[in-house]
């Protein structure tokens, strides 16, 4: 009987139920917005599934809320670890610089005739100096490798301005300097 509802798309008369037949006028609480035709059984019918609606509506929105807070969290958690991580990685390494250096400056220490001052400072000065050179050739070569890539990119546009219009940006501004 609802297969044939869905099927045929008509509705039973009213007498009818999903279980048989009753007597005229006969109706049970489980007929309410189960193919009534009359105007007030479209209407209940119609509530019931805008009711329907709204509660997997809001049942989807949970669900979203809920991936969001999910997300979040694993998110936050992710950069406290990260954090932690940083923490640890850069202690191992300052106290490693640290024992490291206080052994080269022991040692010009006793080099400079156990002047332990001396060999802390010239330490000092020595480490100051390769990390300043350091820096100065990793900006170099990251500012050459930066200008290298500009490089390729316009003369890789340049190209293909040139085989799609047969001409260039750059053709066009000699142009206008000329």
């Amino acid at each position: 009987m609802i297969a044939d509802q869905h099927s045929t798309g008509q509705m039973p008369p009213v007498s009818e139920h999903r279980h048989g037949k009753r007597g005229h006028g006969q109706k049970s609480k489980t007929d309410v917005g189960k193919g009534e035709t009359t105007p007030l059984g479209g209407v209940k019918l119609l509530l019931r599934q805008v009711r329907e609606l709204e509660e997997y509506f809001l049942h989807f929105v949970a669900a979203k809320t809920d991936l969001l807070k999910v997300s979040l969290r694993s998110t936050v958690l992710e950069v406290a670890q990260g954090a932690l991580w940083f923490v640890a990685i850069s202690g191992s390494l300052v106290i490693a610089a640290w024992f490291v250096l206080s052994g080269l400056a022991g040692g010009l220490g006793v080099l400079f005739g156990g002047r332990l001052w001396l060999g802390e400072l010239m330490a000092g000065i020595l480490f100051l100096a390769g990390l300043g050179l350091g820096m100065h050739f990793a900006v170099g070569k990251n500012k050459k490798s930066f200008l290298e890539r500009m490089v390729a990119k316009y003369e890789a546009r340049r190209a293909q301005q040139q085989s799609e219009f047969g001409r260039s940006a750059s053709d066009r501004a000699a142009r206008t300097v000329e």
